[in-house]
């Protein structure tokens, strides 16, 4: 029985241990591997590939001795010792022996027979003086002395050089079939011997003419795969009988050494009697400053509009980094703006601060450079993070404002490594984001309110890099603290530290702003307004002025006004600002039906489309831009020369916002503003400005006519949708927003402007939100 039960024991643990064991069969049949899991063809490629790279370096190294050599026998020659001593009192190799080793060691296929004793550097002959009177060339004598002179020696066998007896012999002549063609197209070097003369070589071709003809299947190019010497001699020879100009002399052989052997040509000086004559040029000069003086002369850029926006110190006088100092240089900026000068002084000390300056005057630069000298300090710091944190938090309202910081920002971070800029903006997809910034860790972020919340409350993290913040900039404060954006702006400052350096920069800041901004600042913050207590917060360069006209003539006059424009500017760039961006688009498709070199840009585009429009318009001339106000605040386009506003704007702010495209740096502009008789009111907000009434153009038959054709011509769907956000734009407007019946009466009037026969019908729920429910001249949907 016992027995019995450890031969069950047995037949229970066999097929276990038959399943643990893995056998072994024989493996046949697929490729052999080498190191690295390479095949026998990949890794044959990577040892050649090893070799030629250990030949270049090779080569490189003889070539630097072989200047040594020659440095060293050129100081021997100025000594007054001769070569011989040089090179052979210490048994060191001679360059002509260095060339000779050289050749053995790294000789190419197909260059065996390039190679004899007497080769050597070209001894050019020098320059000839220009002399009063040269004798022509007669070029058929010395072809026929030549010949004569060949045929004399046909046969003979010259010592040196030219001696087939006397080549040198290499152990790769075997087998290759060089023979005797090779040896025919080699003529020896006119140079290398001062008293022969070529023409005794010149035989040598006749002589294997036989050769040559039994022979002829065979092609050149397999001799000599890449140099052909022959041609390149002959081609020099006779250049250098026209005249000794050849474009390169050739030093040793073109196939053993490659390109070491190109001896560049030496440059002369003029002659004196080519130079030009003094007086005309003085002659130039004097009528060109007499016309300066008559008025004929127009200068473009005028200096004391210079002086006044840059100041006389200098970025390197500001205790920045010295690699950002370089990329200012390196960009073309070296003086400080007046809101630079002031805002750097205060944000470099670690001081929160709230900046007022005028548009286009170089506040970007202000808040960047304290963010890119927070970012270095930070770096410096000891505190180790698990993860990546992000120093500095740029906050911007539009999409097109924030990419453009970001390029500002790539553009002063050139010389700087590891420092990195992303943009945070809406538009994109949301696993995009995070999957840049795990794969690309950067210090500065610059964003929109909206995305950045977003990554805020998604717990992926990012957070958490929050913590780590020291400096957080608003750029358009005003529109950021406004009703707006200001819930967004509240939830974003509770979730970063708060010992942090607040930074806030706007072109306007009203009373509310200033009140609303102790949310975000210290109460110790410094307060810096480059505009100042009585100031114009508008460009005085910039031309302003207003046109009232019924609302059925503004789109008449927009394309008059664009059209007169285009005739006083030659490289003119036009900017038109529309209510709403449906308004915009229909006012593009009418100035593309009359054949306007127009662009459209509003928020109902996709961002890629406003990105690719916004750098088209920013690098072109002779365009126009129609666009809603995503491009009012910030955006930087240059050599703007008009900009026209159609309608009323926002408020005041938003006015001069949109007039501070142009005008620039200090450049000059201009500035129209189209109303209706129902909106002049707004002038009143806006009396302190140098605004001017004007007249309106004259309009033609022919203009009218024109128009009204292309407003025809456009799609109904765009119009609809024009009317009902022209409706909702002015709605919200308290002056006119109030009285919902003149407003209605208004909407039909740019109904019927837009070439509309009735006005179109409001949803039900948009009617009561609107508060339009049931007025006369609204037609609602049932």
């Amino acid at each position: 029985m016992a027995s019995t039960g450890v031969f069950r024991e047995r037949s229970r643990t066999l097929p276990k241990l038959l399943a643990s064991l893995s056998l072994r069969r024989s493996m046949g049949g697929g490729p052999r591997t080498f190191p690295g899991g390479l095949n026998k063809w990949q890794y044959k490629r990577m040892h050649e590939k090893m070799a030629r790279e250990k030949e270049h370096r090779l080569l490189q190294q003889e070539k630097q001795l072989y200047q040594a050599r020659l440095r060293s026998e050129i100081r021997a020659k100025v000594a007054g010792k001769s070569s011989s001593d040089a090179a052979g009192s210490g048994g060191a190799m001679s360059s002509k022996g260095h060339v000779k080793a050289l050749a053995d060691r790294f000789m190419r296929a197909g260059a065996e027979d390039l190679w004899n004793d007497d080769d050597g550097p070209i001894r050019s002959p020098r320059r000839p003086r220009p002399s009063g009177s040269v004798p022509p060339l007669d070029l058929k004598k010395l072809l026929t002395s030549g010949r004569n002179l060949a045929d004399s020696r046909t046969g003979e066998a010259s010592p040196g050089l030219g001696s087939f007896d006397q080549r040198r012999e290499y152990s790769t002549v075997a087998g290759r079939g060089m023979g005797i063609i090779s040896k025919a197209r080699w003529r020896k070097n006119s140079s290398s011997d001062d008293s022969e003369s070529d023409e005794g070589f010149s035989s040598r071709r006749n002589s294997t003419k036989v050769t040559r003809d039994a022979n002829r299947g065979r092609k050149d190019s397999q001799m000599f795969p890449r140099v052909n010497i022959a041609r390149d001699e002959e081609s020099d020879e006779e250049l250098n009988l026209m005249g000794g100009k050849s474009a390169k002399n050739k030093l040793f052989s073109s196939a053993a050494l490659r390109n070491f052997d190109v001896k560049t040509q030496r440059r002369f000086p003029r002659s004196t009697d080519e130079s030009t004559d003094l007086s005309n040029e003085i002659q130039e000069i004097r009528e060109e400053l007499q016309k300066r003086k008559a008025g004929q002369y127009k200068t473009t850029r005028c200096n004391a509009d210079e002086e006044s926006i840059l100041t006389k110190r200098r970025f390197d006088e500001c205790g920045i980094s010295p690699l950002t100092v370089k990329a200012l240089t390196d960009a073309g900026y070296i003086q400080m703006t007046v809101v630079q000068e002031a805002a750097l002084s205060v944000c470099l000390d670690g001081k929160d601060a709230l900046v007022k300056a005028k548009t286009g005057t170089g506040k970007s630069a202000a808040f960047l450079l304290p963010a890119i000298e927070t970012v270095i300090k930070a770096a410096c710091g000891n505190t180790n993070f698990r993860i990546p944190q992000i120093h500095a938090l740029i906050i911007c309202p539009t999409r097109e404002l924030a990419i453009q910081i970001a390029a500002e920002a790539n553009v002063l971070l050139k010389h700087h490594v590891g420092i990195g800029v992303q943009t945070l903006i809406g538009g994109t997809r949301f696993k995009m984001d995070q999957k840049r910034l795990e794969s690309n860790p950067c210090q500065i972020i610059v964003a929109t309110p909206g995305r950045l919340l977003d990554h805020i409350e998604n717990k992926s993290g990012f957070s958490l890099r929050l913590m780590g913040l020291k400096m957080l900039i608003l750029d358009e404060a005003d529109h950021l603290l406004d009703l707006g954006f200001r819930k967004d702006i509240e939830k974003i400052v509770d979730s970063v530290p708060r010992q942090r350096q607040s930074l806030l920069f706007s072109a306007t800041l009203p009373k509310e702003v200033r009140r609303i901004s102790q949310l975000v600042l210290k109460r110790d913050h410094v307060f810096v307004d480059t505009v100042g207590l009585g100031g114009v917060e508008t460009h005085s360069k910039v031309l302003q002025s207003y046109l009232v006209a019924p609302h059925q003539l503004h789109f008449h006059l927009v394309y008059c006004l664009l059209k007169e424009h285009m005739q006083q500017e030659l490289n003119y760039k036009v900017i038109v600002f529309c209510t709403t961006a449906m308004v915009t688009a229909f006012l593009y498709v009418l100035l593309r039906d009359l054949k306007m070199n127009v662009r459209e840009m509003h928020s109902r585009k996709p961002q890629l489309y406003r990105t690719r429009i916004s750098d088209e318009f920013r690098e072109s001339k002779c365009i126009i831009l129609v666009t809603s106000d995503v491009s009012a605040r910030g955006m930087d386009y240059p050599d703007v020369t008009l900009v026209i506003q159609v309608g009323i704007p926002p408020d005041r702010e938003q006015y001069i916002h949109r007039l501070g495209r142009t005008g620039r740096e200090g450049k000059d502009g201009k500035g129209i503003l189209l109303l209706a008789p129902w909106e002049e009111y707004f002038m009143d907000h806006i009396k302190d400005l140098p605004i001017e009434h004007s007249q309106l153009p004259d309009l033609d038959a022919d203009t009218r006519e024109k128009v009204e054709d292309s407003i025809r011509r456009v799609d109904p769907s765009i119009k609809e949708a024009a009317y009902h956000a022209w409706l909702g734009y002015y709605n919200s407007i308290g002056e006119i927003g109030r009285d919902k019946t003149m407003l209605a009466d208004l909407a039909n009037q740019f109904c019927y402007s837009i070439g509309l026969e009735k006005p179109p019908a409001l949803f039900r729920k948009t009617a009561l939100k609107m508060g339009l429910k049931d007025i006369p001249g609204i037609r609602v949907r049932k």
